[in-house]
């Protein structure tokens, strides 16, 4: 088995996903700039992918349903701080869930 072949083949796929997506968002948002991706995103995607489970495909979905719906309950649950109940959230789900919601459900 080429573990060096499967890894530049994954490598090729998820860059033309991302080519794909970046090219969709562009078309959505019509308008492009390095500002647009700030270091906050990247680290709610991070937590997302964190949150729903390393290494399974359902585990990607569940982090993304984390990222999409918890930010909204935070700002209904406080007006004042929602970050820090999504913060709150984060610790209880890392705290109780460690290997994601995806692990959790699996075990």
């Amino acid at each position: 088995m080429n573990n060096a072949l499967f890894k530049s083949i994954t490598f090729g796929v998820s860059a033309a996903y991302t080519g794909v997506a970046g090219a969709l968002s562009a078309i959505a948002v019509a308008y492009v700039a390095p500002d647009s991706f700030n270091l906050f995103l990247s680290i709610t995607f991070l937590t997302g992918i964190v949150i729903g489970g390393l290494a399974t495909i359902s585990g990607a979905i569940y982090g993304a349903l984390f990222i999409q719906f918890v930010p909204n309950w935070a700002q209904d649950i406080s007006k004042a701080a929602p970050w820090a109940i999504f913060g709150i959230f984060l610790i209880v789900f890392m705290y109780v869930m460690p290997h994601g919601i995806a692990g959790g459900l699996r075990l």
